[in-house]
């Protein structure tokens, strides 16, 4: 079986050779001179390609069945991780210093500020809501507007939110 892989695959060089030097030039300048058609070119050309591909095929196919290629890649995939994780630990060291000198916040710090910057604005949202109800149904006078703002204050500092009835 070895023997007719290899064999084809000397078949299929020596006609991709064959071709590209010889067969396609041909085709091509008879076809430029008016002597050929261009569906003779075309045929020539795949007939290049198709044996091309077929040599393509087998080579990586016994690259692939090669131990050797195994090994080589196996320990070329340790290498670069290896590599990697030594060169995300430097990068650690060293950009952790340079943050802190320069004073830039981390990916810590800036997450805890998008997760306080949504929580204020669901307490706006609902702050506006009950507005906008307490308004339909009973307007305001000074000092329950007044009052409401101080709630609204307390809850943002931490402090509980009673929430008063609309009727």
């Amino acid at each position: 079986m070895a023997s007719k892989q290899t064999t084809q695959a000397v078949a299929d060089l020596a006609t991709v050779y064959r071709t590209l030097a010889v067969d396609l030039p041909l085709a091509a300048t008879r076809w430029g001179l008016g002597a050929g058609r261009e569906k003779d070119t075309t045929e020539v050309a795949w007939k290049a390609y198709d044996a091309g591909v077929r040599l393509a095929t087998t080579a990586v196919d016994s690259l692939y069945r090669s131990p050797l290629a195994g090994t080589v890649t196996a320990r070329a995939l340790d290498v670069f991780l290896r590599g990697q994780q030594l060169s995300n630990a430097l990068a650690g060291v060293v950009f952790t210093g340079l943050w802190q000198s320069v004073g830039l916040p981390t990916a810590a710090e800036t997450q805890a500020l998008r997760t306080e910057i949504q929580a204020l604005r669901e307490d706006v949202r609902a702050l506006g809501a009950v507005q906008a109800i307490r308004r339909k149904v009973k307007p305001l006078s000074p000092v329950e507007e007044r009052e409401d703002m101080e709630q609204a204050s307390q809850h943002h500092n931490g402090a509980a939110r009673p929430i008063r009835s609309a009727a």
